[in-house]
């Protein structure tokens, strides 16, 4: 079934009514809070990651418990909670949904601390799936709105930069809290400063539904059938599903793992390991990310089979990268591939996001976004997590404590066909926008 592609030439679809409201350090201010939130985001995510070994000790939580604890589980609840707030978030207030959604996880992750054991862990981190799964959506909503066209590739990548640096972050700010706190006093420690965050969404995101009115002026509704339709009958994004889907299952099993590896494979602390995988994870991702958005940008300008083509290119160099960084023998020559790993990887989602988006109403963004929660959450965060998890406790008869090297090795096989998939995606793209400037 074809569904009519929108065009940013409608006012409606690309926003130039609303932009014209607000200044352009208003716009920058903005962005600048989202990259604030979407960091947060993912500092409060890892943390729990570098005091891994330390949870399952202190619990009696083997690998793939953890697993279950850190992904499918967490997952599950961030998919949930992801598409109400979407749907709220498309027509009403962001700067305000944004800040609830971050004030309920940075409470949660604080509560984390008082778990005694795996279920009571399953349960106090609802909140922060919940909370964290209604924020992206809202926020990538936002950006769109307020910025034109032509710097969609790069707005997104700089969001999605911020999050690879709260992935950094996360895992340095961890190591550094271990050595003076344990793991549940660090959660409190990291998880309260967010109330702060929430405050300053709240107040000073600028939202152009509330310019020159008193009350939010809403939207038109879109039937709630008519976005599933748009999304899900699309091949565009249906290449860009599979895609997202086969990255994700090495990414998040890669950022999830990857400070039990060093700690378990190298040997190192987890203040040295929080510090070593600073620069690969936020550096390396931010370079790829940032790098992306300028290429999609300046270099593609626009054009689908270009940004499928930046997409490819990235993920057909992480595969040797991966697998190098996952056997190298000592951490730093690991450490190294590692972050060239971060950078190829990380290539694809500022292209393939924008190329996704494109391809919808503003109305229909942050239900979009809320799509792209399911997939990489459930599959990659998830699936990825806990299958890494079991393959590395079903390794660990014939391998030992290298058991994760051999578990990491494996998840990264499925990322050659994903470059297929990201080809194909910016070719449906493209036969789309041929057929509809046709059809005009």
């Amino acid at each position: 079934m074809n569904q009519p592609q929108p065009s940013d030439t409608d006012p409606l679809v690309s926003g130039r009514e609303v932009r014209t409201e607000l200044s352009s350090a208003r716009r920058n201010a903005t962005l600048g809070i989202l990259a604030v939130v979407g960091a947060l985001n993912l500092i409060d995510r890892q943390i729990f990651s570098i005091f891994m070994p330390q949870i399952g000790e202190d619990l009696n939580i083997n690998h793939q418990q953890l697993g279950l604890v850190a992904g499918l589980s967490f997952s599950v609840f961030y998919v949930l909670a992801a598409f109400p707030i979407a749907r709220l978030a498309d027509r009403g207030d962001r700067p305000l949904i944004i800040s609830i959604c971050v004030a309920v996880w940075s409470l949660s992750t604080a509560a984390c601390a008082f778990a005694g054991s795996m279920v009571q862990l399953i349960l106090l981190r609802i909140g922060l799936a919940a909370g964290e799964g209604g924020a992206g959506p809202a926020a990538q909503s936002l950006a769109l709105d307020i910025f034109p066209v032509e710097r969609r590739a790069f707005v997104l990548g700089v969001l999605v930069a911020a999050g690879s640096l709260g992935l950094g972050a996360g895992g340095a700010i961890g190591g550094w809290l271990s050595q003076w706190l344990d793991w549940r006093e660090s959660l409190i420690a990291v998880g309260l400063p967010g109330l702060l965050v929430a405050a300053a969404a709240w107040l000073w995101a600028g939202e152009p539904r509330r310019i020159g009115a008193r009350t939010l002026q809403a939207p038109p509704a879109i039937p709630l059938g008519e976005v599933v339709r748009t999304i899900l009958y699309s091949p565009t994004m249906v290449w860009f599903a599979l895609t997202t889907l086969l990255v994700t299952l090495v990414g998040f099993p890669f950022v999830i793992w990857v400070g039990s590896f060093y700690q378990i494979v190298h040997g190192m602390t987890p203040m040295e390991a929080g510090a070593a995988l600073f620069l690969p994870l936020a550096g390396g991702l931010m370079t790829g990310q940032l790098l992306s958005g300028w290429l999609g940008d300046h270099i593609a300008k626009g054009r689908p089979k270009g940004y499928g083509r930046i997409a490819a290119v990235g993920l057909i160099i992480a595969f040797p990268l991966g697998l190098a960084a996952a056997q190298a023998a000592s951490a730093p020559v690991s450490l190294i591939f590692f972050f060239c790993f971060q950078v190829a990887i990380s290539m694809q989602q500022p292209v393939l996001y924008a190329l996704a988006f494109s391809k919808v109403r503003p109305t229909e963004r942050a239900m979009l976004g809320a799509f792209i929660n399911l997939v990489t959450t459930l599959c990659g965060l998830g699936a990825g997590t806990w299958l890494v998890g079991a393959l590395s406790t079903g390794f660990a008869e014939r391998y030992g404590d290298l058991s994760l090297r051999y578990a990491l090795t494996a998840v990264c096989f499925t990322l050659p066909l994903a470059a297929a998939c990201a080809l194909m995606a910016g070719r449906a793209a493209s036969a789309a926008d041929d057929r509809a400037q046709g059809a005009s």
